[in-house]
């Protein structure tokens, strides 16, 4: 489908969708959960072909994706209003009621096929706020987008879901269409701010909802630089091959020794192949880069894990970006002095003993000031799906760190709330 057919059947479709009541909502995102669960196979053994991801990691997704769908619908369905009675002029009351934007143009992620992509949380949420979406396949994915795409048609309204392909003439394009009234992106830096370009140069410019680049950055305090602690981190980088948007990609450490196991863990652990050929190519080259100026402990295979061990000091350029792929970049000396030049993420981690509590305390208010979640003793690689939940964080990590695309929270990106001040009850909505 073009891109002005499907914008246009999403606004024919948005009307009745925003005055949808939130138990129909939720009935038509559990009827989503109930037809992916079944395709099951199908959508996995796709899937894995284009992806290259393990069927176990694919089947977690899956459950996953089918969850959300389900928790989504049960929020819509919740009563939201706020009440000020007798607050206004002549003791009026003040009735505030969540309005759905219309219709979102969703961009599907390569990392995440299923929770990100066709029927993640941007279409999730979207759909439980009330609005109509507007699906841009990722290009790396064309099957398992078309799979899910159909999956997803039969179970919603008409007009409540769209499927568009093509590569970054039909993103502008979707994007600049009139109709659509806001953005939904998980992807890189450069495609996200090629994206909020276009939205606002709109002769109506539009919010752009972009989870973009993360370091996540783990500090690993005296106490906690232990066995357990280089076995979890290494898993964590080189988990689904270092290709996720909450990979640790930078950790600081006061130890030498601690450095060095969880540089040689790290090369140790077997890797799968990467979603595109792009990708590992791009892998190979930060690889390349990094070997001729600093020390790398690297694995074999392709794509090989490794990592490169350097003084705090010495973080600068590319030590301090971002790099898909299994790859982890170590550094030794004080967490504090490093963490005041970092950009923001979606995460921080920190591992630490009993007895690195004063530390901890200290290091926080810099942690709370960087990123969208804090972890303590723990990886941030999985995101619960939650209503506590915040999967965002400043620039460069989102292009609004106020909002979530994981947790019920992200609901509110697609709807807006409007003061009802005074109307009669039997007009409330």
């Amino acid at each position: 489908m073009n891109v002005s057919n499907a914008v246009e059947r999403a606004g024919q479709a948005a009307p009745q969708l925003a005055a949808a009541s939130g138990e129909l909502r939720r009935t038509m995102l559990h009827a989503c959960a109930d037809a992916l669960v079944p395709a099951g196979d199908e959508i996995v053994a796709t899937a894995m072909a284009e992806t290259g991801l393990a069927e176990a990691r694919l089947r977690g997704e899956l459950a996953r994706t089918a969850d959300q769908f389900r928790q989504y619908g049960d929020h819509a369905a919740k009563p939201w209003r706020r009440v000020s009675a007798g607050a206004a002029m002549g003791g009026a009351d003040v009735v505030t009621v969540p309005v759905p934007v219309g219709p979102v143009a969703v961009f599907a992620a390569s990392n995440f096929p299923l929770a990100f992509g066709v029927t993640g949380t941007d279409t999730a949420s979207a759909l439980a706020a009330g609005c109509p979406v507007v699906v841009k396949a990722h290009p790396a994915q064309p099957r398992t987008a078309e799979l899910l795409g159909e999956l997803l048609s039969r179970a919603l309204p008409d007009g409540a879901f769209s499927l568009v392909a093509g590569g970054p003439a039909v993103s502008l394009e979707l994007v600049r269409a009139p109709g659509i009234r806001a953005v939904g992106f998980t992807g890189s830096l450069q495609g996200g701010r090629a994206l909020m370009d276009a939205a606002a140069s709109r002769p109506d410019p539009i919010p752009v909802y972009a989870e973009m680049g993360s370091l996540n950055p783990v500090l690993v305090l005296p106490g906690a630089a232990g066995q357990a602690t280089v076995s979890a981190l290494a898993a964590a980088v080189t988990g689904s091959a270092g290709q996720l948007c909450t990979k640790p990609g930078l950790v600081l450490t006061a130890s030498a020794g601690f450095a060095d196991e969880l540089a040689a863990a790290v090369a140790a652990l077997p890797v799968h192949r990467m979603l595109t050929p792009g990708m590992a190519e791009a892998h190979q080259r930060w690889q390349a880069t990094a070997s001729a100026a600093h020390r790398v402990v690297a694995g074999a295979g392709e794509p090989a894990p490794f990592a490169v061990v350097v003084d705090a000091a010495d973080l600068v350029g590319e030590l301090l970006a971002e790099h898909f792929g299994p790859s982890l970049v170590i550094a030794v000396g004080e967490p504090g002095e490093v963490l005041g030049r970092l950009e923001g993420s979606l995460t921080a981690s920190v591992y630490a003993g009993d007895g690195d509590r004063d530390a901890a305390r200290a290091l926080l208010p810099t942690l709370l000031a960087s990123a969208g979640r804090i972890i303590w003793n723990g990886v941030p690689t999985g995101v619960a799906v939650c209503d506590a939940m915040h999967h965002g964080g400043p620039w460069p990590a989102t292009s609004a760190s106020w909002s979530t695309s994981v947790g019920t929270e992200a609901i509110e990106r697609f709807r807006r709330p409007v003061a009802l001040q005074g109307l009669p009850a039997d007009l409330l909505p």
